[in-house]
């Protein structure tokens, strides 16, 4: 094939040189991305437990109902006593377990948005600890690392 005298191209060992620059790059980054990926599961559990406990305590004051809330080793679940109907049955994350060392496993929440039991449950998420309080009466509750 005859060229045009001007046209410039690459040939096949420079572009050869770079999908290999390019690959190398492309693999630094993914072994750096499962750091990032264990903390944004963790991140995600407990925003999705705050959302959780949000959402019993709503449902517990609109419908005028007890709702009970359980945690296993590897899951919880919320129940509505009127109803007789699981809200919320959930399982933690691969990464994200229950410690025996909480001092309660199970409260309600009654109708007035309050609660029965009081402490902290703990979880491990990846080599970090992340505790759920709850405060008696109020109802109020934190998730923190």
């Amino acid at each position: 094939m005859n060229r045009v005298k001007g046209e410039a191209g690459f040939t096949l060992p420079e572009m050869l040189v770079v999908l290999l620059v390019v690959s190398c790059v492309t693999s630094l980054a993914a072994a750096n991305f499962k750091p990032v990926q264990h903390t944004m599961e963790r991140k995600l559990f407990m925003n999705q437990l705050k959302s959780d406990l949000y959402l019993g305590q709503t449902s517990a004051m609109a419908n005028q109902t007890n709702i009970y809330i359980q945690f296993y080793q590897n899951s919880y679940q919320m129940f509505d006593v009127k109803k007789r109907v699981y809200i919320v049955k959930r399982l933690l994350p691969e990464n994200v377990q229950l410690l025996s060392s909480g001092t309660f496993s199970a409260y309600k929440i009654g109708p007035d948005g309050t609660v029965n039991q009081f402490g902290t449950i703990y979880f491990q998420a990846g080599g970090k600890k992340i505790k759920l309080v709850t405060h008696i009466g109020s109802g109020r509750f934190y998730v923190q690392e």
